[in-house]
């Protein structure tokens, strides 16, 4: 259980830094490398870079939601046909945690599989 927030406090912060000046990939990216650096199950890389990107964008949209008092997420939901501008940044949250979980799996994945040719190299 402490690794879990250790890893989930770790990809936070890291997201949460990279957030702040760089593309929306981004914080894919970040997870992808630091599921590379960190043993995790598959299932856990996913999950902790999913949480971790939904706080993240949620966070954030929600403040910029409340900081023009919904103007332009009102807006921009009625665009999209999303009804409300809460719903937007739900939709936003999500995006960002899928996109982040995504980096985590694949970062797992690629880990596995670099471990698993190394040990096939070994042995020959």
């Amino acid at each position: 259980m402490y690794r879990f927030f250790y890893l989930l406090t770790v990809i936070l912060i890291t997201i949460l830094c990279l957030y702040i000046g760089l593309a929306w990939w981004a914080h894919g990216l970040a997870a992808l490398i630091l599921a590379l650096l960190f043993p995790v199950w598959k299932r856990s890389g996913f999950w902790l870079a999913f949480i971790a990107g939904v706080m993240v964008w949620g966070i954030y949209t929600s403040f910029l939601h409340l900081d023009s008092e919904g103007r332009l997420t009102d807006r921009l939901a009625v665009t999209f046909g999303v009804g409300n501008g809460w719903g937007l940044v739900l939709i936003t949250a999500l995006w960002g945690g899928i996109t982040a979980g995504l980096g985590g799996w694949f970062g797992t994945s690629l880990r596995k599989t670099l471990k698993r040719s190394h040990l096939a190299d070994a042995k020959k």
